[in-house]
C-alpha cells in the first residue's frame, strides 16, 4: 500500500500550514506534495514560503504564485463581484510588495506539474488542470470534459488544487479506462463551508487495503483499463484540521 499526502492553497496562512504538516506526520505519511498557491490573501506569505521550503516537499506553482512570482500584475483568479475583485487586487498588491526578490524568484521557478507512477497508474499533480494553471475543475464538471483533460495530460489520476473544495470522482473514459480526479481542498482558505484546514490522503493498493483505509469513499475503485493485470485501486481520505 502506498500513501501520499497532498496539500495546497495555503495562501499565506502559517498556523493552518503548521497544523496540516503536523497532522500529516501524525498520520504516518512520509510522501507528500504541495499543489501550489503558497501566497495571497493571508497575512504571512514570507512565512509560508520559508516553511514550505524547509520541508523540502516537491511544490507545484499555483496561479497566485505564478502571478506574483513573475510580477504579472494579477493572479489570474476569478472574482464573481466587483467587491471581490477589489479585495483581490488589494491582496495582490500587498503580497507583491512584502516579498523580496529571492521569494519572487522562488515562486516563479516552481514546477508546472509533477508526474508519478503508482503501480502502473499514471498520476498527474497540477494546480488548476492539465490544460491551464488557473482553470477551475469544479465538482460538477461533466465527465466527458474531464476524460478529455485526462487524455490531454496523459494521466489515469489527476490531482488538483485551486478550487478549495475537496472531492474524489471516478469516471469511465471512452477507451474504458477508469479515470480518477482528486481535489485536495485548501489549507488556508477553504470554500466548502468548513473553516478547518484540509488535506488529502491518496491510498494506492489492493481492493482490500483501499476499502479498509478509505471506508466511506464511494469513488474508491480500480485505476486504468479493465483486464490489466494487477491494476491498483485508489481511495482518498480527506483530513480536516483545526488551527
Amino acid at each position: 500500500m502506498r500513501r501520499i499526502a497532498l496539500y495546497s492553497d495555503i495562501h499565506g496562512n502559517v498556523p493552518a500550514l503548521e497544523a496540516v504538516l503536523a497532522d500529516i506526520v501524525c498520520a504516518g505519511i512520509a510522501e507528500r506534495y504541495c499543489l501550489g498557491d503558497l501566497v495571497g490573501y493571508g497575512a504571512d506569505p514570507s512565512g509560508v514560503i520559508a516553511r514550505v521550503r524547509a520541508t523540502r516537499d516537491p511544490v507545484i506553482r499555483g496561479n497566485y504564485d505564478d502571478g506574483v512570482g513573475n510580477r504579472k500584475g494579477g493572479c489570474g483568479c476569478y472574482y464573481p463581484t466587483p467587491e471581490d475583485k477589489a479585495v483581490g487586487a488589494e491582496s495582490y498588491t500587498r503580497t507583491d510588495a512584502v516579498l523580496d526578490d529571492a521569494e519572487h524568484a522562488y515562486l516563479a521557478t516552481l514546477a508546472d506539474d509533477i508526474r508519478l507512477n503508482a503501480s502502473g497508474a499514471r498520476v498527474l499533480l497540477c494546480h488548476g488542470s492539465p490544460r491551464r494553471i488557473n482553470e477551475y475543475l469544479m465538482p460538477d464538471r461533466p465527465d466527458d470534459n474531464l476524460a478529455k483533460l485526462a487524455d490531454l495530460g496523459g494521466a489515469d489520476v489527476v490531482c488538483v488544487g485551486h478550487v478549495h473544495i475537496p472531492y474524489h470522482r471516478v469516471l469511465t473514459a471512452p477507451d474504458g479506462r477508469a479515470v480518477h480526479y482528486v481535489s485536495d481542498g485548501s489549507v488556508g482558505k477553504p470554500k466548502d463551508g468548513d473553516p478547518r484546514a484540509c488535506w488529502a490522503e491518496l491510498v494506492f493498493g489492493t481492493k482490500a487495503e483501499v476499502n479498509k483505509r478509505c471506508e466511506g469513499d464511494r469513488a474508491a475503485g480500480p485505476v486504468g483499463t479493465p483486464g490489466e493485470a494487477d491494476r491498483p485501486w485508489l481511495g482518498v481520505v480527506f483530513h480536516r484540521v483545526d488551527f
